[in-house]
């Protein structure tokens, strides 16, 4: 299978150290955990709510817990 994205571009562009297609199933399972943190980190630091889908609806969830349907 050919790389979509080349390792060089990973480093040097992105904070990737690694290609997601070749991670093994651990690897990619902390790097998605990871991910997920540096995400809600990130938007709380701008002081915005993080929006995603819960239970088919969408929700707005604030840095101080609450979750709010929109």
């Amino acid at each position: 299978m050919k790389k979509i994205i080349q390792e060089e571009e990973l480093i040097t562009v992105g904070r990737m150290q690694k290609d997601p297609f070749i991670m093994a199933m651990e690897e990619k399972t902390a790097w998605k955990k990871e991910l997920k943190q540096k995400i809600r980190s990130y938007v709380f630091a701008r002081q915005q709510p993080l929006i995603y889908r819960k239970n088919g609806q969408m929700v707005a969830e604030y840095q101080d817990g609450t979750i709010q349907s929109i």
